[in-house]
């Protein structure tokens, strides 16, 4: 425990004193609601204080498994996990380290969107949105000053969890036809979703609805960025059984999405992977090999292929609701550039005015839409560091960095072209963040080996 930890508690317990003082005998809705937050403040607190390590595997079990849970009386379960991160961070620091470009980046896209926020806040909505908003991106600094161990922790949860939603979400899938059985987790939150009332999904494949995958992720595009970042986590920072459990069982599920943009983002990131990351040239032969069957094996899917062979048709009405939506992006911003159309507005945050408004499907300029274009520029700059990195990850011969920096630089060119909750949920956001941790916190040396079955014998005995 550091010197903060004592300073901390003692604060904290004469705030809750005074508080408890304060609201003793008062029988109002507001201080009843004070209280439980002086409570629970007080609970996370001592968790963070005396058991950081369970924040941090909680954190991470549900971003990956469950990242749309309430914790009743408290809020959304993964930003308040973020939170309780943040303080056990604070209380626990690791080997101070110079900030690192991403982290100025990140902290300078804070405060350009804090900016905006007084220039189209019409209502406290757009305050509280820009503050779910910001923890969730702050996730990005908390998992940059936390120590190795602490970070693998989170990780290596959040690749369970992904496991567990994922499998769980696949189950769904396979027995739940009506797509109400997701209501068994109604007490975290889970049951009433979408206009519909459910997460079911449908897409029309070859003149057929066939079913999505959405389970504990409410939407399969959602879900399709929460089970991409675990399948890569779980290939780069996990080993022995929970890997050879978890790749193949969340690789299904990202495959029963249906999700476009996300099964595209693996099979760019493996091509990156294969033609960039430093190898022998027999790894490079069995890598290809392995990535040749595995795409085999996913074109005879009839459903797979129809679904991604139908984004070039024209009659496709996904492909064909980005196009109008690009080319009224312009006509949509006019009188609105510099400050955005609003943290809170109705169309980023109300399923059917989404529908209706048709707003761009585009990260980078879905980013511009509501906070304006110098919030647009920052963000940009992020992206544009974070694939430089991902580029010297994949230069190295350390594969397990390469695959972190392939799968973010297949992000960045294909799941965030072609889809938005990166912008418009905070979990979202905070998966991509911890995938920008990763990457930026990578170990490039020494280099890690490869597995065994990609190994070159004569190369390695020469070492």
């Amino acid at each position: 425990m550091t010197c903060r930890a004592p300073l901390m508690i003692g604060i904290v317990a004469a705030a809750a004193s005074i508080l408890l003082g304060m609201l003793a005998g008062s029988d109002t809705a507001a201080a009843r609601t004070l209280l439980l937050l002086g409570i629970g403040g007080a609970v996370g607190l001592t968790a963070a204080v005396v058991t950081p390590n369970s924040i941090w595997s909680g954190l991470g079990f549900v971003l990956g498994g469950v990242p749309f849970a309430v914790l009743p009386g408290a809020g959304p379960a993964a930003l308040v996990m973020a939170t309780a991160a943040g303080v056990a961070a604070l209380l626990h620091p690791s080997r101070p380290t110079r900030p690192h470009t991403i982290e100025y980046l990140v902290v300078l896209l804070v405060a350009v969107s804090a900016a905006t926020v007084p220039q189209t806040a019409t209502s406290p909505v757009h305050v509280t949105e820009f503050v779910k908003w910001a923890v969730a991106t702050g996730l990005i600094l908390v998992l940059l000053r936390m120590s190795p161990a602490s970070v693998s922790r989170v990780q290596t949860a959040y690749v369970v969890g992904a496991a567990v939603g994922g499998g769980f979400s696949l189950i769904l899938l396979l027995v739940d036809r009506t797509g109400d059985a997701i209501g068994s987790l109604a007490v975290i939150g889970y049951g009433r979703t979408g206009i519909t009332g459910t997460t079911l999904r449908l897409a029309e494949v070859d003149g057929m609805e066939v079913a999505r995958l959405a389970g504990t992720y409410v939407h399969p595009n959602y879900a399709g960025i929460f089970l991409l970042v675990g399948l890569a986590l779980a290939i780069a920072r996990t080993s022995g059984l929970l890997r050879a459990v978890a790749t193949p069982v969340i690789a299904l599920a990202t495959i029963a999405t249906l999700s476009r943009a996300a099964i595209a983002t693996v099979v760019v990131a493996a091509v990156l992977f294969l033609v960039l990351q430093t190898m022998t040239r027999r790894a490079r032969l069995v890598l290809a090999c392995t990535g040749g069957a595995a795409a085999v094996a996913l074109a005879s899917a009839p459903t797979v292929s129809a679904r991604l062979w139908a984004s070039f048709g024209q009659n496709d009405v996904g492909s064909s609701d980005r196009a109008r939506a690009l080319a009224n992006f312009v006509p949509s911003m006019e009188g609105r550039w510099w400050f955005g159309r609003g943290w809170g507005a109705v169309e980023l945050l109300d399923e059917v005015a989404g529908y209706n408004a048709n707003y761009v499907a585009n990260t980078p300029l879905l980013t511009i839409y509501r906070g304006g274009i110098l919030v647009g520029l920052v963000f940009a700059a992020l992206l544009v560091a974070g694939c430089v990195i991902s580029y010297r990850r994949l230069r190295t011969p350390d594969w397990t960095a390469g695959v972190l920096g392939a799968t973010f630089l297949a992000m960045v060119l294909i799941a965030l072209q072609l889809d938005f909750p990166v912008v418009t949920s905070p979990p979202v956001t905070m998966a991509f963040g911890l995938l920008l941790a990763a990457v930026v916190a990578s170990p490039t040396s020494p280099p890690a080996v490869l597995p065994d079955s990609v190994r070159d014998p004569v190369t390695e005995g020469a070492r």
